[in-house]
């Protein structure tokens, strides 16, 4: 019997890595989501029979469901399947099974575990071998974002959402960093470190951690592990002070110090915060046994992950560039990134917070962390998820912002036209956020282009 495995929630990005996973092994995939989207058609192209809606008919026919952990079991489509008695996983039990044979990186962390992977994947793929990815973004460097591959190593992203990564047993973890984050899961501060610190526990006999030890949190996170583990080797990595890994800019080149000796390189994107996703990458391809030289010289050519600091154009001198970053701390890293590579221009920034909650209890961060740009307009919020009556509008937001102070916008599209009308020759505007306010950009460089 061919296996057909139903993705409930196909549109998102792990769910739909891990479907292209499925028809790499020739199975018969099908997927519903609550709307369509640019990254099913891939998807559909390579087979997979795609819906838009829910109903609890679309599983009738499968032998397998996957769902996420936002998707109760109270859903329509689970309930049936459930009563049908077909096998419902989540998506990180079924990338558990998947990377269960294999040598795994597990790349967790607050920030930058996305650009990491995709680093370590591209890097991996420069050595000629055909080892597997699981990527929490599309990349330009790669067709698709998920590919089972033929090597004994895969790299996956360890998202910390729903815990999922708790269920890998790397041989070789990473951890970017640990800030606050998915509180309105967790909690609270103190479950948040918890869950870390069980993900690095994760690591095989023996195994590594690659540690970002710019972060408080995660230096704290890996003494405990130390502690607990003193099998695990701990490898330390940074952009700012001594570490088993340093990594040290050198204008539009950088120079990595190991313990086995120094190697130079380069990055195509700008920013400190790109130079700790360097070193990081390239700690665990070096303790992953992948050459270092070959891995260095793969960076140079790297053309990093959609929504990361992407060019959306250019119209009147003005430039439109669109970024991810939806956290403080990635809001102040962004802003900075943009300041170094074009110093001269006006940054404005149309800020959409992800999600209510989020704004509410990260809201210190957010008063402060636009102080590098000059204009500052907030959009409404992207509601990912159910209010809990401890929102903050976007609208408050803006009245929150210290510095610059920042006016309320409406939508995306009142906002765009708001930039657009507003801009200046030399502006360069950055639309931000980890919702849809990435279609803001082709928004405004239209108004500006009919301004001609």
């Amino acid at each position: 019997m061919t296996l057909n495995v139903h993705f409930v929630g196909i549109g998102g990005i792990h769910m739909s890595a891990l479907a292209h996973i499925l028809l790499d092994d020739g199975l018969v995939v099908s997927g519903c989501d609550r709307s369509d989207a640019p990254i099913l058609q891939p998807l559909r192209e390579r087979g997979a029979r795609i819906v838009v809606g829910h109903n609890e008919h679309h599983v009738t026919t499968a032998t397998q469901v996957v769902r996420t952990a936002a998707v109760p079991e109270s859903h329509p489509e689970i309930a049936r399947a459930i009563e049908l008695g077909i096998p419902v996983q989540t998506r990180a039990e079924l990338l558990s099974d998947i990377a269960a044979p294999r040598e795994v990186i597990a790349v967790g962390g607050s920030h930058g575990k996305t650009t990491t992977t995709a680093m370590i994947a591209h890097s991996m793929r420069a050595s000629g071998r055909d080892v597997g990815y699981v990527i929490g973004a599309e990349a330009r460097d790669f067709c698709v974002h998920g590919k089972r591959g033929a090597d004994p190593w895969l790299v996956l992203e360890a998202d910390e959402y729903g815990r999922a990564f708790h269920h890998y047993t790397p041989a070789v973890a990473v951890l970017t960093n640990c800030e606050p984050d998915h509180l309105d899961y967790y909690g609270s501060q103190h479950a948040l470190e918890e869950a870390f610190l069980r993900f690095v526990s994760t690591v095989k006999a023996n195994g590594s951690l690659i540690v970002g030890i710019d972060s408080p949190l995660a230096v704290e996170i890996s003494t405990n592990l130390q502690l607990m583990r003193p099998d695990v080797e701990v490898v330390t990595c940074s952009s700012r002070t001594e570490a088993d890994y340093r990594i040290v800019s050198q204008g539009d080149a950088f120079e990595l110090r190991t313990p086995s000796g120094s190697i130079c390189g380069s990055l195509q994107q700008p920013g400190e915060y790109q130079l700790q996703n360097a070193a990081t990458a390239l700690a665990a391809l070096d303790r992953a046994g992948f050459d270092l030289s070959t891995s260095v010289d793969a960076l140079g050519g790297f053309n990093g992950v959609k929504r990361r600091f992407q060019l959306h154009g250019e119209v009147n001198d003005v430039v439109v560039l669109d970024d991810y970053a939806h956290h403080p701390t990635e809001v102040a890293s962004a802003i900075e990134a943009a300041r170094q590579r074009w110093p001269e221009r006006r940054i404005v920034v149309l800020f959409q917070p992800h999600t209510y909650t989020r704004t509410s209890y990260l809201l210190d961060g957010f008063r402060s962390c636009f102080g590098g740009a000059d204009v500052v307009y907030t959009v409404d919020t992207y509601a990912a998820r159910a209010m809990t009556g401890e929102e903050l509008t976007s609208e408050e937001l803006a009245k929150e912002i210290v510095s610059p102070q920042a006016t309320y916008a409406g939508t995306i599209g009142q906002s765009a036209e708001t930039a657009a009308d507003q801009a200046e020759a030399g502006d360069l505007i950055i639309t931000m956020g980890a919702g849809d306010i990435d279609v803001a950009g082709p928004l405004i460089l239209s108004r500006l282009g009919g301004a001609l």
